[in-house]
């Protein structure tokens, strides 16, 4: 196949289905997209050509004891027209990639000759382990942050982002986010027009900005929390726009405002104040993306001020509320 561009996913036993399907999803149905070409011949010419490959070739047996055909990466010669990711997995079947000489070695000729290289979700194991993030940023998994800074101090984890990329290094956070990843590429290449009729067709609500946090502040609380203050999230949650107080909060848990702002930050490193207002912007983001103007949007939450809002939301999510909603078009 002579086509444009190859993107590559490097796999192994084990590894996770969902990690290669859904980025080679994107790429797939980029070429069934595409607009018009002035060149008849370039036309027929596929933009991307989807390879997976594994060390040693042959039928890879994946997550869901799905079995996948795979190409001898070796055989592939890496060049400038490639795109070359490596996918993740569950520890154990992560812990012998990392081992693998081979995979490592495929990485690191990818990363001298390919136009990308990179990782998916828990993918950025392997990249480490080749030697191939020290010096630089990366998202991974949020389950596995904290092993990947203390297995490789050299490298930067981001807590926060989808994906990140800097130059020629792409690197994703967990599963799905490996599509959004995707679609940055397709936009890269190709313009924002069609990558928003393939984020349709694939029902993806709207390509999401590598800097948006990998889940919602709510979330991250509810993992954070312990019983103590399990009923109080779901307390604030449904009084997001009633203009909770910490004192509130204090008297709704028996503690004084003192005891209870200190166990608080011990529990999720943050003030209550702050969880609060990232809860009420959450939500407040939800709606933009439904088409709920911002206006509306910021008084839901309770909010008086728009400009206030305005201020709130960009200081959250990088971006104003107006191009945010622009962005889930």
């Amino acid at each position: 196949m002579n086509a444009h561009r190859r993107i590559v996913f490097l796999t192994y036993s084990g590894a996770s289905l969902l990690d290669f399907a859904g980025p080679a999803a994107v790429f797939a149905a980029a070429n069934r997209l595409r607009g018009p070409e002035a060149d008849g011949a370039a036309r027929t010419r596929p933009l991307y050509q989807v390879v997976i490959a594994s060390a040693a070739g042959g039928r890879v047996i994946h997550s869901c004891a799905t079995a996948v055909d795979s190409c001898r990466g070796a055989d592939l010669g890496f060049g400038s027209r490639d795109t070359v990711l490596i996918i993740g997995a569950e520890a154990q079947p992560l812990a012998r990639a990392v081992k693998d000489s081979a995979i490592r070695s495929l990485l690191q000729g990818a990363a001298r000759s390919a136009e990308r290289y990179g990782s998916v979700c828990s993918g950025a194991f392997v990249l480490a382990a080749a030697g191939l993030l020290d010096g630089h940023t990366a998202a991974t998994h949020w389950s596995g942050r904290e092993a990947l800074s203390r297995a490789y101090p050299r490298v930067q984890v981001d807590p926060n982002s989808l994906y990140r990329h800097a130059g020629r290094l792409w690197t994703s956070a967990g599963v799905t986010s490996g599509i959004d990843m995707a679609l940055a590429m397709l936009e890269a290449d190709h313009g924002r027009a069609l990558k928003s009729r393939v984020a349709r067709q694939l029902v993806v609500y709207a390509h999401r900005p590598g800097h948006q946090s990998q889940f919602s502040d709510l979330l991250v609380a509810q993992v954070g929390a312990d019983e103590r203050f399990a009923g109080l999230l779901d307390w604030l949650s449904q009084r997001l726009d009633a203009g909770i107080r910490v004192g509130d909060m204090a008297h709704y848990m028996h503690l004084s405002e003192r005891t209870f702002h200190r166990q608080f930050v011990a529990t999720f490193g943050q003030t209550p104040a702050k969880l609060y207002e990232r809860m009420r912007l959450g939500s407040a983001k939800q709606l933009i993306e439904t088409g709920v103007a911002t206006k509306v949007a910021a008084h839901r939450v309770g909010f008086r001020s728009e400009a206030a809002f305005r201020s709130a939301f960009r200081g959250q999510f990088g971006v104003t509320p107006g191009l945010h909603q622009r962005l889930h078009r």
